[in-house]
């Protein structure tokens, strides 16, 4: 009993002597962003400063160094404030940085103790130091970080884009076979946008999909649950179901889809010359169609949903050719082959070489449960 007691009160005692930090007194780091500049790494950072009277009040302070210690160090020596990496919601990567590789600096942002697995990583079109510059002028942004920590959020929760999380990131580039990908960012219209992905070779940016290619990979990826997307589909081939002429002269039938849930299978099915079996299965909602068309017959649905997968699946293998030019293997088909060959017989290099003789066969079968609205 006296045994439990002493180490109670050295536990009291011990917590008493932890430094303690006033909220007043620091400055929390929402988001940081790197760029390349003379053969230095150029840090941007935009942190917070808890004032009751001021409460968006936000600075950036940007620097010049050889690591992104070094960064911190000299950003430290600008700010009146003491700067913490707790509450860190994105790193941002220049483009041109990120193209000669950014593997070193996210690994020290990973061993950083203050910094959550779970914050997100981004690549920027512009320099990254533009991009938080221009957000600090918006009246759209008032805090760049927890912005674009929400614009990320929310489009992940809508399966409109793949996660992008510091531990993700991590996952994917020590994967044998597979890379990561970034979502890629751009300042239009007075705020901060989603304008697409960046895919990666190993921890090097190599090209980008715009955002109707990504929701493609998504495809691939992950199970939608709440995905969306609207869909061209040639006129003429539908024209038998469309009831009346709306006097358009258009080629084209455009049709929405929301509620979209699917199921993906990849087999591989050939080990010397890499040949891979995709089968989706996409059950959705048609929300929108833009002609008058006939969804009350069953021939007419039965059809639609034939074109829906006849065009899904030749976007889908726009976007694995454009994968494969790239040399990036986002969708992680080298693990599919890695599991059949065996972990000892597998080489990353050669798989880089077989990638790009690969070929591919996709099935998408659509099933649209129910119907919304016509234009």
């Amino acid at each position: 009993m006296k045994k439990i007691i002493w180490i109670i009160l050295f536990l009291i005692l011990s917590g008493g002597c932890v430094t303690q930090k006033p909220l007043e007194e620091l400055g929390l780091v929402t988001a940081i962003g790197y760029d390349n500049e003379d053969g230095m790494l150029k840090g941007s950072i935009i942190y917070y400063e808890f004032d009751p009277l001021h409460p968006n009040n936000t600075k950036m302070v940007t620097s010049l160094a050889h690591t992104s210690k070094g960064i911190r160090q000299k950003e430290n020596l600008a700010s009146s404030r003491r700067l913490v990496s707790g509450q860190l919601r994105v790193a941002i990567y220049g483009e041109e940085l990120a193209k000669g590789g950014i593997i070193s600096i996210i690994d020290t942002l990973s061993r950083d103790a203050e910094v959550g697995t779970m914050s997100y990583l981004a690549v920027s079109k512009p320099q990254a130091y533009d991009l938080l510059q221009l957000s600090q002028q918006s009246e759209d942004v008032t805090n760049a970080g927890t912005f674009l920590y929400d614009l990320i959020t929310q489009n992940v929760e809508a399966d409109s884009v793949i996660s992008p999380t510091l531990h993700e990131f991590m996952q994917f580039y020590y994967s044998e076979g597979r890379d990561p990908v970034l979502p890629l960012l751009n300042f239009k219209d007075e705020t901060i946008v989603i304008e697409g992905i960046s895919l990666f070779q190993d921890d090097k940016v190599v090209g980008e999909l715009n955002t109707k290619d990504s929701f493609y990979l998504k495809l691939l990826l992950d199970p939608f649950e709440a995905g969306n997307t609207e869909l061209v589909l040639p006129k003429e081939k539908l024209n038998e179901y469309i009831l009346t002429n709306n006097n358009k002269q258009e080629d084209y039938v455009y049709a929405s889809l929301d509620h979209l849930r699917s199921d993906t299978k990849i087999v591989l099915k050939d080990i010397q010359e890499p040949s891979f079996t995709i089968k989706i299965n996409v059950k959705t909602r048609m929300q929108e169609i833009s002609e008058n068309y006939d969804l009350g017959n069953p021939d007419a649905i039965k059809k639609i949903e034939e074109e829906i997968g006849g065009y899904m699946e030749g976007r889908l293998m726009e976007v694995l050719g454009k994968s494969k030019e790239m040399g990036a293997d986002p969708v992680g088909f080298g693990n599919y082959f890695r599991a059949k060959v065996g972990y000892d017989s597998f080489s990353k290099k050669e798989w880089r070489e077989l990638y790009q003789q690969s070929e591919f066969k996709v099935d998408i079968n659509v099933d649209i449960l129910r119907t919304g609205v016509m234009d």
